[in-house]
């Protein structure tokens, strides 16, 4: 049997031995991966366009701290290196490359904040399908004409941030302002320390530009912020024909921010419940605010993903009173949650003995 020959020059050599040897220090988290993908804990599905969003999202996140940092670094404070100013220049980051396998951005935290990301670009998706881009931006200037001048104000604000953090059509947007502090926190110290290791630089240096970072970063331009903002007026005016939210009257921010306010809980809690089967705690969320039947199965029909249908019968046998003591416990914090849980898991292991 004739041998196959590969031919390689030196620079291909060296870079199999360098993906070979990194290969082998993370052999030993293979069978992490796989039971992952084979023994999932939950029931929510990712499809590919939501791993796809996510990967995409937090790729065009650490970019951007990354040029920020380099900016900050060569501008502001006067550090001269080729490789920072290009950087900071929009040459092409590299940060991403060397921390996407090294278990620095695989934080509970991160992960949660990617997942909420990729399933509101999700819902965003789905709610293309039923209603036009020019339609969905016509719910917030319909409130550029309201009585009240800080409605009118929050609504103008809330434009001008979407404008700033829409991407494409089909493609999730990234935007600095939109990152929690938590999240900003989490993500520029990996790329600090990444940046330090490709240009060889004291961490110190750059250290210093990501405390400038941190120190000017303001969530009160973000998305979440304005629709918040813009829900909490709209609250307090009167709105007897709106007073039922609806993301097609609303658009997916606002009508989010509102379900959130009326129910109590977080409106990363709201979007995270629609991932979930036949979105049955976004369902008992609802009940919970008290939306009436109809407007709880157009609700749930403009955000459905898959076909499914909540009738009235069903809608109708969640008892709202316990709805409302159902969403009251899951807005407590989530720290405390999870000790109740412990505390109840040991409670069972003890009347076991």
């Amino acid at each position: 049997m004739a041998q196959r020959v590969f031919s390689m020059n030196e620079t291909m050599n060296n870079d199999i031995i360098r993906h070979a040897s990194a290969m082998a220090g993370k052999a030993s988290f293979i069978a992490d991966d796989f039971a992952q993908a084979l023994f999932p804990k939950t029931d929510v599905h990712f499809n590919d366009r939501m791993r796809s969003n996510a990967r995409q999202y937090l790729r065009a996140t650490i970019g951007q701290i990354e040029q920020r940092i380099c900016q900050i670094a060569t501008q502001e404070l006067g550090v001269t290196h080729e490789t920072l100013v290009k950087i900071g220049q929009g040459g092409g980051g590299q940060s991403f490359r060397l921390l996407e396998n090294s278990g620095l951005l695989k934080t509970v935290e991160i992960v949660q904040h990617l997942f909420i990301k990729a399933q509101q670009g999700e819902l965003a998706a789905r709610l293309l399908q039923k209603i036009s881009q020019q339609d969905l931006e016509a719910t917030l200037t319909r409130h550029l004409d309201h009585a009240d001048p800080a409605v009118a104000e929050a609504a103008m604000g809330l434009l001008v941030a979407q404008s700033k953090a829409t991407g494409a059509v089909g493609e999730i947007s990234a935007s600095l302002a939109d990152l929690p502090a938590e999240i900003a926190f989490a993500l520029a110290w990996p790329v600090t320390a990444a940046l330090a290791r490709l240009s060889d630089l004291p961490g110190s240096q750059l250290q210093q530009a990501t405390e400038r970072l941190l120190a000017s970063h303001d969530e009160s331009a973000s998305v979440a912020r304005k629709s918040d903002r813009l829900a909490q007026l709209l609250e307090q005016a009167d709105m007897t024909e709106d007073r039922i939210p609806h993301p097609m009257r609303d658009g997916l921010s606002l009508f989010i921010a509102r379900l959130a306010r009326q129910s109590g809980l977080t409106s990363d809690q709201i979007i995270g419940f629609t991932a979930e089967p036949n979105m049955v705690r976004f369902v008992v969320a609802m009940r919970a605010a008290n939306f009436p039947t109809q407007e709880a199965l157009s609700v749930f029909a403009a955000l459905d993903g898959d076909d499914h249908i909540l009738t009235a019968a069903t809608y109708g046998e969640a008892d709202q009173d316990r709805s409302a003591a159902l969403v009251s416990s899951w807005a407590a914090p989530s720290a405390y949650q999870n000790a109740e849980r412990i505390l109840a898991d040991d409670s069972l292991s003890d009347r076991a003995k």
